[in-house]
C-alpha cells in the first residue's frame, strides 16, 4: 500500500495535512510535534503517533494518528512463509524453550488444535484474532480483551468454538439487551 492508498483508506485529503520537513529534520520535528495537541487524522482524538506521507501534488505531509487508529491502519506485509507453516515453527520453538505460547494475529488461522477463536473488530473490520485450545484460557483472554480494548469506539469482541462450526459462545457488547 502506497501513501496515497493509505490516505484513501483513512478518508483523508492530503491537502488538509500539515506540511512536513525534509527527511533530515523529520525525527526531531516529529518528537516536537507529539508534544503538541495535534488531532488524529482519522478520528480527531489526540494523536500519539506521527509519520510522514508523500503524495503527488502535495509533497511531504504529517500524518498524525491516535494509537487505536495507527494499529488499525498500519499497512502490513504478508508473511514470507504460509501462515500455518510460520505458526507451526513458532509453536515448536516455544515448546523447545519451555515457553507457554498463545497465538494472536491479524489473520484467521484455522489450527485444528486451537479450537476457541477470539476476534476483535472495530467498526466492523477485524483488528485482531487469537486462538486457544483450552476454553478456560480463551474465556480469560476474552475478559482481558474487553478490559484492554473494549473502550475503543466501535469495538466488538467475540468468542467462538471453531470445532463446533464457529458457534458463538460470547459476544461483547451483548447486543441482546
Amino acid at each position: 500500500m502506497d501513501d496515497a492508498d493509505l490516505l484513501r483508506s483513512l478518508d483523508v485529503d492530503p491537502a488538509q495535512l500539515d506540511p512536513a520537513p525534509p527527511p533530515a529534520e523529520r525525527r526531531a520535528a516529529g518528537a516536537e510535534r507529539l508534544k503538541g495537541s495535534h488531532p488524529c487524522a482519522r478520528c480527531g482524538k489526540p494523536a500519539r503517533a506521527t509519520g510522514v506521507v508523500d503524495t503527488p501534488g502535495h509533497g511531504r505531509r504529517w500524518l498524525d494518528r491516535c494509537m487505536p487508529c495507527l494499529i488499525v491502519t498500519t499497512p502490513r506485509g504478508g508473511p514470507r512463509a504460509p501462515l500455518t507453516a510460520m505458526l507451526a515453527m513458532l509453536r515448536e520453538a516455544a515448546q523447545e524453550a519451555g515457553v507457554d505460547l498463545s497465538i494472536v494475529t491479524d489473520e484467521p488461522y484455522p489450527a485444528a488444535m486451537d479450537r476457541y477463536h477470539l476476534t476483535l473488530t472495530a467498526d466492523g473490520r477485524p483488528v485482531m484474532h487469537g486462538w486457544w485450545a483450552d476454553l478456560a484460557t480463551a474465556e480469560r483472554k476474552y475478559t482481558r480483551w474487553i478490559g484492554e480494548r473494549g473502550s475503543r469506539e466501535g469495538a466488538r469482541i467475540t468468542l467462538t468454538d471453531e470445532a463446533d462450526g464457529g458457534q458463538l459462545l460470547k459476544a461483547w457488547p451483548d447486543e441482546s439487551h
